[in-house]
Formats: structure tokens, C-alpha cells, sequence
């Protein structure tokens, strides 16, 4: 039995909240459901896109405040452990703590996780996918070079592909074709580790992963890929009490 509640703000991508929450049942997965830990899951559809707020200034402080009223209302409710499952959403989390500084101790920071996993692990480059706000405002880059990581990231060039592939998740529409636009996306770059910094891309890799086959599915298959929120749920299996 684990004492501590896990707090989950969802809706930023509802299949890849849907898959996150699959990922924690099969990390904990017990013998009993009552050796399953508390958790608790916000899913505010209706909050403006974070990719926008960050590109055009596009309802910033709506998006802020959304933020804060789910970690809010987890907070109230009992989590002790707050997951944010949107990599983007965690750029706007310095201004979210001016609002609820009391939350700050409870937000498991997947970026900065991540960092820790990649520096004890001795990486030292990667190229990060994420969504085009993310990789704009270089938030991957910022916060791992913290980490003494060195990220390449795509050009706006290649933004409108980026954005294919998270909406042909979003909506559940990948297909084999998606599959195989995404394995040519990746070896347009030189890089083998590959960061997921938005929440959609583990769901697509693991379909990737079901579809490609042959010497491409080889080739497929010497790709790292750094999931920060499987880096999460790691650590939340390790220290969750």
C-alpha cells in the first residue's frame, strides 16, 4: 500500500494521458488492485493551446491559469506527486508557482529528470522533437544545458511535419504511412538519441515500432529514444512511498 496520491493534470493530449496512465498501471502492476497507488487525473480539454500562448502571445495567462487551478485543485483533493503530462506545459511553470508557490515541492519537473537520467548516463548530445512553441522558445536546450546536454533541434522548416505527426496522434488517426513519414523525418538528422519532448511522440514510436519491418525496422531499431515521462514514471517506482 503506498500512502502518498499521484496527482496526473491531463488533457493536454488525451491519448497521450490515455497511454501515460497505462505506462503507471503496468510500472506498479501488482497482484492485487489495492497495491496500486492513489491517483488522481484532471482532464481540462478546454484550455488553450500552449503551442499557441508560446508562439503568438495567444491567451498566455488563460493558459497559465489553467495550469494552476488543476495543480490546485490535485493539491486540495490530497497529491502529494504532480505530473504534468504535456512537455510544453512546463514552460509556463515559473509563472504558474507565482500563483501557487505551495505546489512547487509536489511537481515532478520531467525535464529536469530527464537531465538527471542523461548526465548519469554519460550522454552528451541529442536531437529534440517536440512541439513548434517547445522548440522555439528552446526550452529543451535551455533547461538540459543545465545538464551539461547539448541538443540539436529541427528548423521551423520542419515545424508543419512536427505537427502532422502530434495531430495524427491526438486525433488516433496514425497509420502505416504516418509510420513511415516519421522514420524519414528522423533520418533527415544524424542524431541515434532522440529526446520525446512532446507528450504524442511516445504513442507514435511505439506504433512505428509495430509497423516497420525488415532491414528498415534494423534500422529503426538503433535509435535511443528518451521518453521524460517513462524517466518519470522511473522515478516515481523508486521513490513513491
Amino acid at each position: 500500500m503506498y500512502r502518498e496520491k499521484i496527482g496526473i493534470v491531463g488533457g493536454f493530449g488525451a491519448y497521450a494521458t490515455l497511454n501515460f496512465y497505462q505506462r503507471i498501471l503496468e510500472s506498479f502492476a501488482s497482484d492485487s488492485e489495492r497495491n496500486y497507488p492513489h491517483i488522481i487525473m484532471d482532464n481540462n480539454f478546454t484550455m488553450p493551446s500552449r503551442t499557441r500562448a508560446l508562439l503568438y502571445d495567444e491567451c498566455y495567462d488563460e493558459v497559465v491559469q489553467g495550469i494552476a487551478d488543476s495543480l490546485r485543485m490535485l493539491s486540495e483533493q490530497g497529491a502529494d506527486r504532480m505530473i504534468l503530462v504535456c512537455g510544453t506545459a512546463h514552460y509556463f511553470l515559473d509563472d504558474v508557482y507565482k500563483i501557487i508557490p505551495q505546489v512547487q515541492q509536489k511537481v515532478m519537473d520531467m525535464i529536469h529528470i530527464l537531465g538527471e537520467e542523461l548526465r548519469e548516463s554519460g550522454r552528451k548530445e541529442a536531437l529534440v522533437i517536440a512541439a513548434e512553441g517547445a522548440l522555439l522558445k528552446e526550452l529543451y536546450p535551455k533547461r538540459l544545458a543545465n545538464y551539461q546536454i547539448c541538443c540539436e533541434s529541427p528548423s521551423q522548416a520542419h515545424y508543419e511535419k512536427i505537427r502532422y505527426f502530434i495531430e495524427s496522434v491526438k486525433r488516433n488517426q496514425m497509420t502505416r504511412k504516418t509510420a513511415w513519414e516519421f522514420f524519414g523525418f528522423l533520418e533527415e538528422f544524424k542524431a541515434k538519441n532522440v529526446i520525446l519532448g512532446c507528450t504524442e511522440f511516445p504513442v507514435l514510436v511505439k506504433y512505428v515500432s509495430g509497423v516497420l519491418e525488415g532491414s528498415v525496422l534494423t534500422e529503426w531499431n538503433q535509435y535511443q529514444f528518451w521518453d521524460p515521462l517513462e524517466t518519470t514514471i522511473d522515478r516515481l517506482k523508486r521513490t513513491l512511498s
